[in-house]
């Protein structure tokens, strides 16, 4: 039965009987119905006519559920609506003490921004804010330092991982902490070369540069590496054992103290394009630093596109430092998203047992929402004309782009998705066209799901809203295999958790002042 036809039954049975909230298609819960009679599977999915604002499908809407990345939703949505679709990061750069002739007889000094896109894996030029800053410097004339790079991070907390992030999480390039100053989306890329006989070599590149090291590497049956960076030496020290056999073999390593790595990558950077820094480069967290005079600013893309780079690439870093910049001083220390999450309360007059994420990104398995208080965001954004245009574009389309692009869905609808799938957890959730008509959505699956039965179960659910085609099968239940290991054994939590502790240390003690 196509959705005209569901339609027109559904409002015969609204005059009659219940409301429409109360009266689901039958055959499409049915679809839901027959997947949650897996073992420990729930489902919630809640379809709304966005021209009436009226529900025409819904299942388990009041239930919590845990979203994954379906929160990037509010999270991009709040950013756009408190920041607007135009605003930019800036990053002033600063320098204080005397010029004489080409000489800074002083510091050159970053003011931290929490921008997220620093040197990213997804934006042209990585090496873009060392272009700048070098270009403001020439424009004074100034090609030798005598002082220091500082990066003044005063109004930032230090880093630190979400406290309520999976341990196993802590050791993927997508579990990465969040700070005042990022780069490359706060994993370094390691390449590993080691061949008999020869002196295994790390190397890692930042942003598109190669760092300086020190490296204490040997041969072994395994690779078991930690990376410390040496303040005092500005130098990453890379030690441990490396497999051997190996040949460009590629891990992405998450930084534990972003701003340290960002150092090491301002002073080589700036060194290759012929800024002479003659001393050590500093982190300052705590002074007040006065007496500068600013050359100019550093600023990011438009909020507009990194609300697309978050939703389309799914980049946890993102949606992380995009909550993280809305929120105050000591509410960063929290690692949550208070403003985000007060934000859509206040306005939508959600609940915490409706609406409760604990991050941004939607990383924290401890996070929960409804479909009900989803689907009233994704009105909200559509309803509010400064909102509409920028956010339906982060959405990407399914079956063309971002993390929806392998999704198949029925050639009769449009749909613009953001994703959300993580141990336990499969969802969709977004906006359907339809002969000329638009839908919100929000799907999801949690528990003892599979993914492949989850997603077949939601292209089931779209063929028979809005098509007449028979339903495509589910797949076959597969058995559990077990694994002997995570796909990067490299990473041990118990060195990551060590580094982290160890760059934390080191900023306390690097202070020299």
């Amino acid at each position: 039965m196509s959705l005209r036809a569901h339609l027109f039954l559904l409002l015969s049975l609204f005059a009659l009987t219940a409301p429409v909230y109360s009266q689901p298609y039958p055959e499409a819960i049915e679809i839901l119905r027959h997947y949650e009679q897996r073992p420990g599977v729930r489902v919630t999915a809640l379809v709304r006519d966005l021209q009436t604002g009226e529900p025409v499908l819904a299942h388990r809407t009041s239930e919590a559920f845990r979203p994954a990345s379906l929160v990037k939703i509010p999270t991009t949505g709040a950013f756009l609506a408190l920041r607007g679709h135009d605003y930019r990061f800036h990053i002033p750069v600063m320098i204080r003490g005397q010029v004489d002739g080409e000489t800074l007889h002083g510091d050159l000094v970053l003011k931290a921004s929490a921008d997220p896109s620093l040197g990213s894996h997804y934006i042209p030029n990585q090496k873009r804010l060392i272009s700048e800053v070098k270009a403001l410097l020439e424009e004074r004339g100034i090609s030798r330092i005598t002082g220091r790079l500082i990066i003044d991070l005063k109004g930032f907390p230090r880093p630190f991982f979400n406290e309520t992030w999976a341990d196993e999480d802590l050791d993927e390039y997508y579990g990465a902490p969040i700070s005042g100053f990022n780069i490359a989306d706060n994993y370094a890329d390691l390449y590993l070369f080691s061949s008999d006989g020869e002196q295994p070599v790390v190397e890692p590149n930042v942003a598109s540069l190669l760092v300086p090291t020190r490296q204490e590497l040997l041969l072994g049956g395994s690779t078991r590496l930690d990376l410390t960076p040496m303040r005092r030496a500005d130098t990453l020290l890379i030690s441990g054992t490396v497999r051997e056999g190996l040949s460009g073999r590629h891990l992405r390593w998450t930084m534990p103290d972003p701003p340290s790595y960002a150092t090491m990558w301002l002073n080589e950077g700036l060194r290759l394009e012929g800024i002479d820094l003659q001393d050590r480069p500093e982190l300052n967290y705590d002074e007040l630093i006065t007496g500068l005079d600013t050359l100019g600013y550093y600023t990011s893309l438009p909020a507009d596109t990194l609300a697309k780079i978050t939703n389309v690439r799914s980049s946890n870093i993102y949606a992380e430092g995009l909550a993280y910049a809305l929120n105050s001083y000591e509410q960063r220390k929290t690692g949550q998203p208070t403003v985000m999450r007060s934000y859509w309360r206040e306005r939508l007059g959600l609940t915490p047992t409706e609406f409760y994420p604990m991050d941004g990104s939607g990383l924290s398995p401890e996070g929960h929402l409804s479909s009900g208080a989803l689907s009233l965001i994704l009105s909200e954004l559509w309803r509010d004309q400064a909102l509409h245009k920028p956010f339906l574009a982060s959405l990407p389309e399914a079956g063309v782009e971002g993390t929806v692009r392998s999704l198949s869905i029925p050639s009769e609808v449009t749909a613009y998705l953001k994703s959300g799938s993580m141990r336990g957890v499969r969802g969709y959730a977004g906006y359907l066209l339809h002969e000329d008509k638009w839908y919100s959505i929000v799907y999801i699956a949690n528990g003892a799901i599979n993914s492949a039965e989850a997603r077949a179960t939601f292209t089931r659910l779209l063929t028979g809203l809005f098509t007449q085609q028979p339903l495509p099968p589910l797949p076959a239940p597969t058995k559990k295999v077990a694994t002997k290991g995570k796909k990067h054994s490299e990473h041990s939590k118990s060195s990551k958790k060590a580094l982290h502790k160890a760059s934390s240390k080191s900023s306390r003690k690097g202070k020299k002042r």
